[in-house]
């Protein structure tokens, strides 16, 4: 049985339900997979190849759900293709795209899908804001912690970025919540 499969391939909507109902799938979200896999970074990607394809560009929501940040996938998808790259699709309404420029460690392969790296998702987080991102950002700090000075030098050389003061306030906020929350508590002995 393949790791991945999705309605309308082998199996029906309905039969890959009941399967799931019976113990023997679980949902991957689109997909479904044996009970047997391990549900990882492989086969999330996937899943989610399924969807998007081999010239997008997982990222952000996507990707924190991809690198194991998050446990449950995003409603809507986050994707982004490369300003050199640039597509034409119809709209979906299973994901938002958008256009950006990368650098070269920016984007990594798992599998055949192209996910951003977790140093790009700390540095989009950082310039994007948003309502989740301190506890994402505190996620990967925790996972990576050497991304987050080598985030704050990136924002520091990026010239023309915009909302560069709050995207290093931001950084600065959440090395010093991670650094807390590191070091050991001193405790106090008396003889």
């Amino acid at each position: 049985m393949a790791s991945v499969l999705r309605p309308g391939g082998v199996l029906a909507v309905a039969e890959l339900n009941a399967a799931r109902l019976d113990g023997e799938l679980f949902a991957v979200d689109e997909a479904f997979a044996p009970v047997d896999e391990v549900d990882d970074t492989r086969l999330r990607a996937a899943a989610l190849l399924e969807l998007i394809g081999t010239r997008l560009i997982a990222e952000l929501d996507s990707a924190l759900w991809i690198h194991g940040i998050r446990t449950l996938p995003p409603a809507l998808h986050r994707v982004c293709v490369s300003r050199s790259d640039r597509l034409k699709f119809a709209p979906s309404p299973r994901f938002v795209m958008r256009e950006v420029t990368h650098s070269r460690y920016d984007v990594e392969r798992v599998g055949e899908l192209r996910v951003t790296a977790p140093a790009r998702i700390l540095f989009d987080l950082s310039v994007l804001g948003g309502d989740q991102t301190s506890r994402d950002a505190a996620a990967l700090i925790e996972r990576w912690p050497h991304l987050a000075a080598e985030c704050v030098a990136r924002v520091e050389e990026a010239p023309n970025l915009p909302g560069k003061i709050a995207a290093l306030a931001r950084l600065r906020g959440w090395m010093a919540e991670a650094g807390e929350t590191r070091q050991p508590a001193l405790t106090r002995y008396t003889s």
